[in-house]
């Protein structure tokens, strides 16, 4: 039923209760990009087959089946390859009658090269008795398949006849490619954004020191310009304060002439109503000219500097 067997005891022999171990056989082959046809990556030569990581490998089991139409057959990865990272990619049953090598697909999910002895085992074999005589469904088929690349090449075939066979690859390689390709642009970008990050900070500090000198410098030409044109106001104001006194001096003196004599000649008269015309627009001409310079005050209080704060660099 199969070969070869060892029946032996202790505590390396493959035989167990309910199953039997099986090791690597004399074949291995793997799909490499751009080649679609299986390349054989071992044969029997090596001491270790080597699955390179991320990969696919299908492997010939070192056992040769000849089933009857009465036993099935069941297997699985050894569980210490499952724990560092190793699938199994078959369903785990050979139906009766079957005849060859079991055709392995393994998947090295990690991302180092994976070494397996080929002294060690790498499933463990389950036998199921069935009916012996099945009298519904496919018959037990006793085709022989001793070659593995035949099973490969089979999975390859396309659907379309006239297409390439398909690659058997793992596509976690393009998919890290493809990662490790934006997270370079990522990077890139990352580093184009902390340049011009960067000179935008120079660029903003000296623009700030610029910006307050100007506006130092504004303020103070401003201030200047409105302390001078505050001054020539005062002294404006100030002159015709005193032509308005003198005036207003005039008419009260007339004033005392008038009531003095009693009687007043019509030039004299419309005289005093002219001087009194003249003091009005004067008193006018004040009125505006203070206004005007409450809201210089005003206007220079707003925009006249602080006095620098002790613990502050900039004013």
């Amino acid at each position: 039923m199969i070969a070869p067997f060892n029946g032996g005891g202790g505590e390396k022999s493959p035989l167990k209760a309910a199953s039997y171990e099986c090791k690597i056989g004399s074949e291995a082959f793997v799909y490499k990009k751009g080649i679609n046809h299986p390349q054989k990556i071992y044969d029997g030569s090596q001491e270790y087959l080597t699955i390179p990581a991320n990969s696919i490998v299908f492997v010939e089991s070192e056992i040769y089946f000849r089933l009857p139409p009465f036993i099935a057959v069941r297997f699985n990865l050894q569980i210490n390859h499952v724990h560092r990272g190793l699938l199994l990619g078959t369903g785990p049953l050979v139906d009766p009658g079957f005849w060859g090598r079991l055709c392995i697909p393994l998947h090295n999910l990690t991302n180092q090269d994976y070494h397996i002895s080929k002294d060690d085992g790498l499933i463990w074999i389950e036998f199921t008795k069935t009916s012996s005589s099945p009298t519904h469904g496919r018959p037990p088929s006793n085709t022989d398949f001793p070659n593995i690349k035949k099973f490969i090449e089979k999975a390859a075939k396309p659907i379309f006849e006239d297409a390439a066979p398909i690659e058997i690859l793992s596509s976690i390689p393009d998919m890290v490619s493809e990662a490790n390709a934006k997270a370079q642009i990522a990077a890139d970008l990352a580093q184009k954004s902390e340049k011009s990050a960067k000179s935008l900070r120079n660029w903003s500090v000296g623009g700030i020191i610029v910006g307050a000198l100007s506006a130092v410098g504004l303020t103070a030409t401003v201030a200047g310009l409105s302390w001078q044109y505050y001054d020539d106001n005062q002294t404006d104001i100030g002159g015709i304060k005193d032509k308005t006194t003198n005036l207003e001096k005039s008419i009260d003196q007339h004033i005392r002439d008038v009531d003095r004599y009693g009687s007043t000649p019509i030039e004299a008269r419309a005289s005093l109503y002219v001087l009194r015309g003249t003091v009005e627009q004067q008193q006018g001409k004040i009125k505006k000219l203070s206004d005007q310079v409450a809201e210089l005050k005003a206007e220079l209080d707003r925009i006249k500097p602080k006095p620098c704060d002790t613990k502050q660099t900039v004013c």
